[in-house]
């Protein structure tokens, strides 16, 4: 005899009910339970039609909004392209007059541009964000092949879509990004720029220090992009560690250029003078000495790593000595500044002749060169005479009384040849570039380690 299971055991009690069940009444209850099952169904598919109906109500709606939306910065758009300005005020709408006005001063900004540029106002939405009565647009602009994108605001009123003020409570959801001793804060319209910046300000603010060979560690930095035009680049004046961005859609902005050069440099140079300041113990150098073209070498250097030229091009002087003696030899070099310093701290810095040091001079005497008709306009008559050697004094003083000398162009260094001189003295042979095109040398003769202008000598190699 074997063991049922429960299941079997239910099964023979309903058959045993049905074979004591009268037919009638089974084909009864059976047909009752199909009505039911079919009113279920009929009930829960009215509900799920319902529910379809509004949602494809409230579907049709959002497009609806949506289309006219469209439509209305399609025909701000035209406005401007074919200069209908009746028009273009129409979809305009401020409490604010000035904004109104400044409004109508970028309508006629817009045809001036046209008459200088190839100008495409095409209308086309990059990106659009609908919050209930307010919006945001990002519409293409092509100018001369390149393409911009403005971001419009705008809010629906009793009769339709307006353009409105900015609306910086409107710019998308703060988002945070952390980095090396740092941190990122933006709007998600912003993620673009954020993510552009965060290599170089991780690589400079990370590593700048090290670098610099400070004294003291960097403090935490904090650097926000606001949609505020007018805070630029710049420290925060509440928080002395939070760098300030504006956003660049506060503006036309290129669509393929999250980070515009122009703007990463601001970025770098002020990075570069405050991790200067820190690693200098907040030094600052007489205007007039070589230690001012020096720091200055230094922030330029940092600033071109934040570009990410290696610092070559922000610096060839510094990054020659760091190519030649390691990243340590900018340590090297700031921790021998003084106020007064002049060129030979760089003997002092790595214990060899300056005529011997593996260094690209032409930043130095381009310098150098500048500082004369500087010191003219000072009136500084014995710092010009510091520039010269001995042999050379007659020449100082001929400049000093030629009232043509302040105004002279600054001329162009094209090269550095250092070697040997006729009287055994070494020589810098900085070859320059003349207003009229020609070029020749100028000479500078290492006196008690330090360059100095001199006279001619016989023994310039050229070419």
């Amino acid at each position: 005899m074997g063991v049922k299971l429960d299941w079997e055991i239910e099964s023979e009690r309903e058959a045993y009910r049905d074979l004591g069940e009268h037919p009638r009444d089974r084909m009864q209850r059976r047909a009752n339970r199909r009505r039911a099952i079919v009113a279920i169904l009929l009930v829960a598919g009215l509900i799920v039609g319902l529910v379809g109906l509004v949602l494809w109500r409230l579907w049709t709606v959002d497009s609806t909004i949506e289309r006219q939306l469209r439509d209305t910065i399609a025909a701000e758009a035209t406005a401007l392209r074919i200069g209908d300005i009746a028009a273009y005020l129409n979809i305009q709408r401020s409490e604010s007059e000035s904004w109104v006005l400044g409004q109508t001063s970028l309508f006629w900004a817009y045809q001036q541009l046209k008459l200088e540029r190839q100008v495409d106002l095409t209308g086309r939405v990059l990106g659009l964000t609908i919050d209930e009565n307010r919006a945001r647009a990002l519409v293409e602009e092509v100018i001369d092949g390149e393409r911009y994108q403005r971001l419009w605001f705008y809010w629906r009123y009793a009769d339709g879509w307006r353009h409105v003020p900015a609306d910086v409570t409107f710019w998308g959801q703060e988002v945070s990004l952390e980095g090396s001793n740092l941190s990122l804060i933006f709007a998600e319209l912003d993620r673009p720029l954020a993510e552009a910046l965060k290599p170089s300000l991780d690589l400079v603010w990370g590593e700048g220090c090290r670098w610099l060979a400070c004294a003291t560690p960097l403090p935490a930095l904090t650097v926000r992009i606001v949609p505020e035009a007018v805070v630029g680049v710049s420290w925060s004046p509440d928080a002395p560690d939070e760098l300030r961005i504006a956003s660049p859609l506060t503006d036309r902005a290129r669509v393929a250029v999250p980070l515009e050069p122009d703007l990463a440099g601001q970025v770098g140079r002020l990075l570069a003078e405050r991790l200067v300041r820190q690693a200098l113990g907040g030094l600052q150098p007489q205007p007039t000495a070589d230690a001012a073209f020096v720091v200055g070498a230094l922030g330029d250097w940092l600033t071109g790593r934040f570009l990410g030229d290696g610092g070559a091009l922000g610096s060839s002087f510094v990054e020659s000595l760091a190519q030649a003696y390691g990243d340590q030899a900018v340590g090297m070099l700031a921790r021998v500044v003084q106020p007064d310093s002049n060129i030979g701290m760089l003997t002092a810095a790595f214990e060899i002749p300056l005529d011997e040091l593996q260094v690209e001079w032409r930043e130095f005497f381009q310098w150098r060169l500048a500082l004369e008709p500087f010191l003219l306009g000072q009136g500084d008559q014995a710092g010009l005479l510091a520039l010269y050697d001995d042999r050379a004094v007659d020449e100082a003083l001929a400049l000093v009384n030629d009232p043509q000398a302040v105004s002279a162009p600054v001329l162009t260094v094209i090269r550095v040849v250092v070697g040997p001189g006729s009287d055994g003295d070494s020589r810098a042979w900085v070859v320059v570039r003349y207003p009229d095109g020609s070029e020749g040398p100028i000479t500078f003769r290492l006196v008690d380690g330090v360059w100095r202008r001199s006279v001619a000598d016989p023994a310039f190699p050229g070419d």
